[in-house]
C-alpha cells in the first residue's frame, strides 16, 4: 500500500509541474496558443495536454476560443497575481522617487527588489519620451546578470546567495553585448560595488540601455534598485549629473527604509 501511494503521489507531482509549465508558456504568447503547438514545446504527450488543459479550463485558469482553438489564460491568474502584489506592495515613499525620476529624467523608471533569491520588477513608471521595453513587466525575473537593475542587485547579495542564483540563472547570449564569461561578471559586479551604480549597454535588449543604483534596507542588507532605460541613443554612461541624481533617489529610498547614513556604503 505505501509503495502505491508513493507512486501516486509522484503521478500527482509531475502532473502539477506539468500543469505550471502549459500556464507559463500559454502566458507567454500574446495570441494564445493551440493544444498541439503546447505538447510540442513542452514535451508532453498531446492526449496529456489535453488531459491537463481540460482540468485548468473546469478550474477557471485557462478558456478556449471556440474559433481559433487557442488557449489563454483567464483573469482568474490575473486575480491571483494582484493578490500577490499586493501584499508585496513596495512603499509609497519609493513609488514617488521613482515617479520623480521618471519626470526628471524623462525616461522609463524601474524599481525591482530582491525576492526570495530572484531579481523581481516592482513597479514602472513612464515618461513622455520614455522608452519601453517590451519584454520587461511588473513581475519579471529573469536575465538578472544582463540587466542595469539584477546587475546593481546581484553585485550586493551574500556569496551563498550568489551562488545559488548563478547555480539557476546561466547568464544568456541576447545581444552580442551581453556578458556571458564568468570572470567578465565577476569584475562588472566588482566595479558596480565600487561606484554605486551599474550600467546595461544594450546587453539585455538591443538599443536599449539602462543605469541602475542599490536600495538598503536597515539591517544593511540590500533590499532591491531603482533605473533608468533609455534608447542607446539618448545613453551616457558619464553623464555625472544624472547619474549623481539616480544615486541620490536610491539613498533616499534606503533612509526611506531605516538604513541609518553613517553607515550607508558610498552610492
Amino acid at each position: 500500500m505505501e509503495v502505491k501511494d508513493s507512486a501516486t503521489n509522484v503521478w500527482k507531482i509531475q502532473s502539477l509541474e506539468r500543469g505550471l509549465k502549459l500556464l507559463e508558456l500559454i502566458a507567454e504568447q500574446s495570441g494564445g496558443c493551440t493544444a498541439k503547438w503546447l505538447s510540442k514545446v513542452s514535451n508532453i504527450n498531446l492526449s496529456t495536454c489535453y488531459h491537463l488543459l481540460n482540468t485548468l479550463d473546469v478550474a477557471g485558469y485557462v478558456e478556449k476560443d471556440k474559433v481559433t482553438q487557442n488557449y489563454f489564460l483567464t483573469y482568474k491568474v490575473a486575480y491571483l497575481n494582484n493578490l500577490v502584489q499586493s501584499r508585496r506592495a513596495i512603499p509609497q515613499k519609493i513609488t514617488t522617487l521613482a515617479g520623480t525620476l521618471a519626470q526628471k529624467s524623462r525616461e522609463t523608471a524601474y524599481v525591482s527588489t530582491w525576492d526570495r533569491g530572484e531579481v523581481v520588477i516592482r513597479y514602472i513608471v513612464e515618461s513622455d519620451r520614455a522608452v519601453k521595453v517590451r519584454s520587461l513587466y511588473v513581475g519579471y525575473w529573469d536575465h538578472g546578470f544582463l540587466r542595469a537593475m539584477g546587475k546593481a542587485i546581484l553585485a550586493h547579495v551574500s556569496a551563498d546567495e550568489l551562488d545559488e542564483y548563478r547555480a539557476t540563472h546561466i547568464p544568456e547570449q541576447r545581444t552580442p553585448n551581453s556578458k556571458v564569461n564568468w570572470g567578465e561578471i565577476e569584475e562588472e559586479m566588482r566595479i558596480t560595488r565600487g561606484r554605486g551604480y551599474s550600467v546595461d549597454n544594450q546587453e539585455y535588449e538591443i538599443d536599449v540601455c539602462g543605469i541602475a543604483a542599490p536600495i538598503f534596507q536597515f539591517d544593511g542588507s540590500v533590499w532591491g534598485a531603482i533605473s533608468i532605460a533609455m534608447p542607446s541613443s539618448r545613453f551616457n554612461d558619464s553623464d555625472d549629473t544624472m547619474i549623481a541624481y539616480l544615486k541620490g533617489e536610491a539613498l533616499a529610498a534606503s533612509l526611506s527604509l531605516g538604513y541609518q547614513l553613517r553607515s550607508f556604503k558610498e552610492v
